[in-house]
């Protein structure tokens, strides 16, 4: 399995039970191959009116020329394979005139040390001379990883270009777009009124991943067309980031801010752009007005909180973006309503949603949230979604973290190992703290879930996720190089503040296994004294066995093949098991 890391940060000391200080302002984030995700439903999105100036449904390759500097060399292709999208949730492509073929480039086929850049230009020129406003319209799909996606226009016949981007490279990484995603262009300031417009697509990545676009027309631009692109909810804490929460404990309410990011589509600049958030019987939520010029985006923030109740309570947040002007289309100003729970004791940043998932291709690491406390309360385990791709039989555990006066991660309390069965993949299971922990308020902590691998024999963990998370909110340990990264993943991690939650007592049985992989020797440290060691195969074949020998016992494991096997240590009365993984 591939790797690609950002940045290589300063080598960090690292020890058993992960007690290390790690600032988390100085961390990158992780590779593109860390993600699984869920199959992407095909979108019904609104095409955006007007009359059609020139359209191009990529069903003739020689409407098109191509030339790259790309290392190694790759053109743009036209295929009308629905199938070859490289991201299995975006595939098949659905666009309208699919069957016909669409234009797709790959960057994600071209390895880690491909260098894409490449360009497909329509042959013709366009006259758009009766039109003083026009948009480019059309339907695309891709996969963010630090990839440029840009469309250029040209009013001179092809000798000069205006970029209008797409993508920089500075979004969200493992991000999906609706299959498809219909996108919308105002290019009245370089193509309105002029008679010889050229159209040009092009793609920039290194290893990122691809693009595929279809249908693509020339329209008159409307007037007036404000778009609510997406919203954005959360609250201001201790960490000093604003973090949504969709599951709240009724301990940790506290006032949630809403916004929206709106774009002006239109040929008019609108001084009267706002946003609103309204929960019936309970907010009405204001922001703006605002200037917003043709072809800009901003961000509005309604000027008053909302302070829920702390009973519990269900809460559906309705959004809009607003403006006095008549809009010929106003379907593209509202999303779908988000949804926000009060609760006994769940603390979720995730709206509960699996849409992917996250990994270590079989090797250990950990996964988790930032949570801010707003009143003290007393942690008793940690909830993880199982993705799943998870394997049966993988031994995962929950971690928690506190955040000192410099910010940085000190290891507070850790969970018993548990086994992942088939009944728990696409399941939430929880997993109490080996000892309550009392978090306090005005700080924040860490709640993480994580498995010591199989040495990537299979999938092993795959933490479940529910899209985008804020950048240097969710962090990520790979046991693989000792590291601290940040993922934009919302990984499915909780607080869980029941008092129910049991965990390990003092008449069970503590045992471990070190080293973890293995190759030729394993020592068992238990809290038995006496009793019998057994390691087995994951069919369940007998392949070693021994007697315990004090507090730590050595078992040879010389002519083991690799992969995962399981210590039993037994008294005849008290019985436990542990992962091992034979490496070499």
């Amino acid at each position: 399995m591939k790797k690609n890391y950002l940045l290589l940060l300063l080598g960090v000391g690292f020890c058993s039970g992960i007690s290390a200080q790690i600032a988390p302002t100085a961390l990158s984030r992780i590779d593109k191959y860390t993600s699984f995700e869920e199959k992407v439903k095909p979108a019904t999105p609104n095409q955006p009116k007007g009359v059609v100036i020139w359209s191009n449904d990529f069903s003739n390759g020689s409407d098109w020329v191509y030339d790259n500097t790309s290392v190694p060399y790759l053109d743009w292709t036209i295929t009308n394979n629905a199938d070859t999208i490289p991201v299995t949730t975006l595939s098949p492509a659905v666009f309208t005139s699919v069957n016909n073929g669409f234009a797709f480039i790959n960057s994600d086929a071209q390895g880690e040390s491909g260098l894409q850049n490449s360009n497909m230009t329509y042959t013709s020129t366009i006259d758009c001379s009766s039109y003083a406003n026009v948009s480019i319209v059309f339907e695309q799909s891709y996969r963010t990883y630090l990839d440029t996606r840009i469309i250029r226009i040209s009013n001179d016949g092809g000798t000069n270009w205006t970029d209008f981007v797409v993508t920089d490279g500075s979004e969200p990484t493992a991000q999906n777009t609706p299959n498809p995603d219909i996108y919308s262009i105002n290019i009245s300031s370089v193509a309105g009124g002029q008679s010889n417009v050229k159209v040009q697509i092009n793609y920039q990545g290194n290893w990122g991943w691809y693009w595929a676009i279809d249908d693509m027309k020339i329209i008159e631009t409307d007037q007036y067309d404000l778009k609510l692109q997406t919203t954005s909810f959360g609250t201001d804490g201790a960490f000093g980031a604003r973090l949504a929460y969709f599951q709240i404990p009724n301990s940790q309410v506290a006032p949630i801010n809403f916004g929206g990011v709106l774009k002006n589509i239109g040929v008019q600049d609108l001084t009267d752009a706002g946003f609103t958030a309204t929960i019936a019987g309970s907010y009405t939520g204001n922001g703006g007005p605002i200037t917003l010029a043709a072809a800009t985006t901003d961000t509005v923030w309604c000027s008053n909180t909302f302070t829920p109740s702390s009973t519990n309570a269900n809460y559906s947040v309705a959004v809009a973006a607003t403006t006095a002007q008549i809009e010929p289309d106003v379907t593209n100003n509202v999303l779908t309503n988000t949804s926000i729970s009060v609760n006994d004791y769940i603390y979720a940043r995730d709206n509960n949603q699996i849409l992917g998932g996250i990994s270590n291709s079989g090797e250990g690491y950990e996964v988790g949230h930032i949570f801010d406390m707003f009143q003290s309360a007393t942690l008793y385990g940690i909830d993880a979604v199982i993705n799943t791709s998870s394997e049966p039989g993988a031994e995962i555990f929950v971690k928690l973290y506190s955040l000192d006066a410099a910010g940085d991660f000190v290891f507070e309390e850790e969970s018993a190992p548990y086994i992942v069965t088939t009944g728990d993949l696409g399941q939430k299971i929880t997993l109490a703290l080996a000892n309550p922990v009392q978090l306090n308020a005005n700080e924040s902590y860490l709640a993480m879930v994580g498995s010591y691998g199989d040495g990537g024999t299979t999938n092993d963990l795959v933490t479940a996720s529910s899209g985008a998370s804020a950048p240097q909110t969710t962090y990520y340990f790979d046991y693989t190089d000792q590291t601290w990264y940040y993922t934009t993943s919302n990984v499915m991690v909780r607080m869980n503040f029941n008092p129910a939650i049991v965990g390990i007592t003092e008449n069970e049985m503590v045992f471990s296994v070190y080293p973890n992989p293995a190759s030729d020797e394993i020592t068992v440290s238990s809290s038995l004294t006496e009793g019998t060691i057994t390691l087995s195969d994951v069919a369940g074949k007998l392949v070693k066995t021994t007697s315990l020998s004090g507090l730590s016992t050595s078992l040879n494991t010389v002519g083991l093949n690799n992969g995962v096997y399981y210590v039993t240590v037994s008294n005849g009365t008290t019985t436990s098991t542990e992962k091992v993984v034979i490496k070499r």
